[in-house]
């Protein structure tokens, strides 16, 4: 059984590359918003899970889950540029996936907690590469203004770093 939580979990399938499990903790942990956005995320690193499938989970999630949505790392996350999570609907059409930019997983999480119903809308809204990016750097600017203006504080798109994280280097989050 996968942890029972009140947080997404982001489950770790594909076991050939530690330093790509350790940039997708580190793209969905940071996300260009810093402090602006906020999701909880349990990060389950256990090997009972490799190759784990959409199904799979659905069979591995407590009844009654607290969230509506699991996000799979797997091999194709660890092995394509920018480490596209599997995001596998649990209640709206479960065992529906599509996958997401790790930086933006908060975004998906978030929404998805408050309305699961639009689980369909995210996977009408991937890119062309079938990869969700909450609109590329615009759409980010957007959302985080947004909430930004929604809490009274300011916001500069300049001081984040919307960069997709596809190179093992650190990068700067928020200044």
């Amino acid at each position: 059984m996968l942890p029972v939580t009140e947080s997404t979990l982001v489950v770790r399938t594909d076991f050939t590359d530690s330093d790509a499990w350790t940039r997708v903790c580190r793209a969905v942990a940071e996300p260009p918003g810093g402090d602006l956005v906020r999701a909880a995320f349990t990060f389950v690193d256990d090997f009972a899970f490799s190759g784990l499938s959409p199904s799979r989970a659905l069979e591995r999630v407590p009844h009654g889950p607290s969230h509506p949505m699991v996000a799979l790392a797997d091999s194709l996350t660890m092995t394509s540029p920018g480490l596209p999570l599997l995001v596998v609907d649990l209640i709206d059409d479960p065992g529906g996936t599509f996958r997401s930019a790790p930086e933006v997983l908060w975004h998906v999480a978030n929404n998805l907690f408050v309305a699961p119903g639009f689980f369909h809308d995210y996977v009408r809204s991937v890119d062309p590469d079938g990869v969700y990016r909450c609109g590329g750097r615009e759409g980010q600017i957007k959302v985080l203004s947004a909430i930004a203006s929604l809490r009274g504080l300011p916001f500069d798109a300049d001081d984040y770093d919307f960069s997709p994280v596809t190179s093992p280097a650190s990068r700067p989050r928020h200044r």
